[in-house]
């Protein structure tokens, strides 16, 4: 009788579970792998989606299909008019949004992403040179299966500090910081597949400027933002322009200082970055001889602090604050944060970068 008893209560106990009551079969949705928007006339949103084709011809190919509605959501369900199944986010994996759209508020199509909780947050984002429906059309036109990796191509970047590592749901708490700026993946249309061109600048949540990948990268590095891998490439001292005249060095530790200063109301930032780097590629070789690294640290340190001084009189310009200069005073100079208007002051402060490098590694050989 006692072995007994726990069969039977077992028994009971799954007699008294729900099931899974909120369990979405694949058999009766139709996935949304990916998004793109852009801004089509009037006040409408044209919306170009990405889907499995899960016909018995193309089984592995996907399908585009574009719609427009008033809104994101529309758009959606104006998409679901097309296809024999409901259209289904929960997977999609990335968002592309035209850079005409990303002009005017790039939340006035994101909010229906944080209001559904079956969205897929983790999708990565960018924004398109031109229009993003011809770069997902184009793009799927010459290779049709490599649209499905859009998303492991900004990974990929990500991984060399091209840009930042960013999804939906990180850039939320930024768009409405007054504190500091999101900086986004800039495509564009390439030969073969979409061609990662730097980043996008953003003012509060409008796109307003680009950096290329060279300026990215240090960008990047200069926002404490590094990826698993950063390699920069300067001309070498004293050399022609032709093959060999460039080297190549890797950063593997990155540390960076920024400094606030307000003296009468004036604001000083001081944004000092120390580069521990490799030499992968230096024709000249010869590092081992005496002061040769010593020299080429001050040349590298000279030249990538004018690149840093460029970086942010564009940044300035674009009044794209990643840094997060705002948020440091807000924190650490309240009272001077309550006096002024941030977005009106930004552009006019002074900020003095200071870049040092530090060959650490000459490589295998000198």
């Amino acid at each position: 009788m006692k072995k007994i008893r726990p069969v039977l209560l077992g028994i009971l106990s799954i007699s008294l579970l729900t099931g899974c009551w909120d369990q979405t079969l694949l058999k009766n949705v139709r996935l949304i792998l990916g998004i793109g928007f852009d801004k089509a006339e009037g006040e409408n949103v044209l919306t170009t989606f990405v889907l499995p084709d899960v016909s018995d011809k193309k089984r592995n190919a996907p399908e585009i299909i574009s719609v427009t509605g008033e809104t994101a959501r529309e758009a959606r369900g104006n998409l679901g008019k097309k296809l024999t199944l409901v259209p289904d986010g929960a997977k999609n994996r990335f968002i592309m949004i035209g850079e005409q759209l990303a002009k005017v508020d790039i939340y006035a199509v994101l909010d229906v992403f944080y209001r559904d909780p079956k969205s897929a947050l983790n999708a990565k984002i960018g924004v398109v040179e031109g229009r993003a429906e011809s770069l997902l059309q184009t793009s799927y036109m010459r290779k049709p299966n490599f649209i499905l990796n859009l998303d492991k191509q900004i990974v990929s970047a990500e991984s060399f500090t091209i840009v930042p590592e960013e999804n939906v749901q990180s850039i939320c708490t930024v768009l409405f910081d007054p504190g500091q700026d999101v900086i986004l993946p800039y495509l564009a249309v390439g030969e073969g597949t979409p061609l990662i061109k730097g980043v996008a600048l953003f003012n509060s949540k409008a796109f307003a400027g680009t950096l290329d990948t060279k300026e990215s990268k240090l960008c990047l590095l200069m926002a404490d933002r590094m990826g698993k891998k950063a390699s920069l490439t300067l001309p070498i001292p004293n050399k022609t322009k032709k093959i060999g005249s460039k080297m190549t060095f890797r950063v593997f530790h990155a540390k960076r200082r920024l400094d606030l200063e307000v003296n009468n109301g004036n604001l000083l930032v001081t944004l000092d970055l120390l580069l521990k780097v490799e030499a992968e590629e230096y024709t000249p070789d010869h590092l081992d001889e005496d002061g040769q690294a010593s020299k080429l640290n001050d040349y590298l340190s000279k030249e990538l602090t004018k690149e840093a001084q460029k970086i942010v009189q564009k940044l300035q310009k674009a009044n794209c604050d990643v840094f997060g200069i705002g948020r440091r005073i807000m924190a650490f100079h309240p009272n001077y944060w309550k006096t002024m208007d941030w977005k009106s002051t930004y552009p006019t402060i002074t900020i003095q970068p200071n870049i040092k490098v530090e060959i650490s590694r000459p490589g295998i050989i000198f």
